[in-house]
């Protein structure tokens, strides 16, 4: 009997335990798992209202779409978790599709050098804005604002508003080919989030970034170079705009400024909906792919649904409100687990 019982209380305490991690688990994930449902239900009443939406070629389009969203995400989450903000993305990525075209199309640059001027320019200036940020204390939100402008008005300089046509095949691969079925956009956003997923969880440079976002004194007082890690993840939005733009030259086939209308703000919408705070200190990675795909089915949703192109912004601007709403709900609700 003593035997029995020393087992029957060694079996409590054991389901007791991992009652609790279980209890820690949702507690900490909580904002993921309830994005992940709420994926699952849109996508539900969207296949409900559309036959093609669970098709392998849909499917498909959806992840292509949120490939050229996500590679910018990731930088925009790292720009957030430090409490900053870049509304200059968008441009930022017009810009670099343009200005690769002007250069290797109107100059006659050889193509590998474009891609290479590209990337150092835009990361350049990126990590310019990062720096006057920094050094004068000067708000992110202004000084993206204004980068905002500089680039929107060299695209249209560079291009004269006429897209600009980049006819090399193999360049055009990386945009419109694929690898096993899977585009190559896929596969290179898929692999940046692993690469930002490592860094932002397992480095001390990541550490940094979530250290300056939830206290930049104390972070300055621990030994952290603040001004060093402001200018970086500006510097890091640059460098995944240009890629962006790249790869959107490749899959057009010619060099537009009308590309990435609008990506910064979906691409903030995203952190915000992945649970990122917007003052700083607190996000995952995680968080901002399922709010990536979130935004991406959305679209894809209402496009397949027959949806008015005039009405879709509404519709889309009160789903991500909704999301948000919900996400913060969920998290004051998760304290009391």
């Amino acid at each position: 009997m003593s035997n029995q019982g020393v087992t029957v209380t060694s079996h409590t305490a054991s389901n007791l335990k991992q009652g609790s991690r279980l209890k820690t688990f949702i507690r900490r994930n909580l904002n993921e798992i309830t994005l992940l449902i709420g994926l699952v239900l849109v996508g539900a009443f969207i296949s409900f209202n559309s036959s093609a939406f669970l098709t392998p070629a849909n499917l498909i389009n959806v992840l292509r779409s949120a490939a050229f969203l996500g590679i910018v995400t990731w930088g925009m989450t790292l720009v957030i978790i430090a409490g900053e903000i870049d509304v200059s993305v968008g441009p930022a990525v017009a810009f670099s599709a343009v200005f690769f075209g002007w250069l290797v199309t109107n100059n006659q640059i050889p193509l590998p050098l474009g891609i290479v001027l590209v990337m150092i320019t835009v990361t350049g200036v990126g990590y310019m804005a990062g720096f006057i940020r920094a050094r004068f204390n000067v708000p992110s939100f202004v000084t993206s604002l204004a980068l905002w402008s500089v680039y929107d008005g060299l695209k249209q300089v560079l291009s004269n508003n006429i897209p600009i046509p980049v006819a090399d095949e193999s360049f055009r691969i990386w945009g419109r080919d694929d690898l096993l079925g899977i585009p190559y956009p896929i596969i290179i956003a898929g692999i940046l989030f692993l690469v930002f997923r490592y860094v932002s969880k397992n480095t001390v440079y990541g550490r940094s970034i979530y250290a300056v976002g939830g206290n930049a004194k104390a972070a300055f007082a621990s030994g952290i170079n603040v001004s060093k890690i402001r200018a970086s993840v500006f510097a890091i939005t640059g460098a995944l705009a240009a890629i962006t733009g790249l790869l959107q030259v490749s899959r057009l086939g010619s060099a537009t400024g009308q590309v990435a209308a609008g990506l910064e703000f979906s691409a903030i919408a995203a952190v915000v909906i992945g649970g990122t705070s917007l003052s700083g200190g607190r996000g995952t990675m995680i968080g901002s792919l399922i709010g990536v795909l979130f935004i991406s089915v959305i679209g894809n949703g209402l496009v397949l649904m027959g949806v008015n192109s005039q009405v879709q912004n509404v519709v889309r601007g009160v789903l991500i409100l909704v999301a948000v709403l919900l996400n913060v709900i969920f998290k004051q609700q998760s304290k009391e687990i």
